[in-house]
């Protein structure tokens, strides 16, 4: 399977490249009042209106320094996913979603044999499993629908 790989701050993620639509360019965000803080606001990008999830504030890292560019992964719809991703078990969200992140890496090819289960100390139900990947490092594989599942359910007031 290929992962495309990102970063935030100074860890190592990943989601199915079979659930990703784009990435692109930081565009204008647009904030809705009283939502979970997790959720920068809405763009409109190629006749779609998504989400912006900022992952920085998903996994509780610092806030960035607003000179620091980053990039942004525009994902599948479960209605837009090719057969092979439904094939193989993989899914994400109802409506279009955005990832906010520090930085794209590559596209790597894992073996799913190699995916180790998430660790009991990482507290986010969201990380399916942890791969090593380049250099040692390990990469955190993320699993976007219950991501969404999280930050729609948290109670923000």
């Amino acid at each position: 399977m290929q992962i495309a790989a990102f970063r935030v701050d100074d860890g190592l993620y990943g989601v199915p490249v079979l659930i990703v639509e784009e990435f692109f360019r930081p565009m204008p965000v647009t904030p809705v009042p009283l939502t979970n803080p997790k959720i920068e606001g809405l763009v409109h990008h190629r006749g779609k209106t998504a989400t912006v999830l900022n992952l920085r504030k998903c996994l509780g890292k610092p806030a960035r320094d607003k000179r620091q560019k980053t990039k942004m992964i525009l994902l599948e719809t479960v209605s837009d996913l090719i057969a092979d991703a439904v094939k193989i078990g993989l899914s994400s969200s109802d409506e279009p979603v955005v990832l906010r992140v520090d930085k794209t890496e590559a596209i790597l090819n894992v073996d799913l044999k190699h995916i180790s289960p998430r660790p009991a100390h990482i507290p986010y139900d969201f990380v399916e499993g942890i791969i090593r990947a380049k250099n040692e490092e390990y990469m955190m594989i993320l699993n976007i629908q219950k991501l969404v599942e999280v930050i729609m359910n948290e109670k923000v007031f």
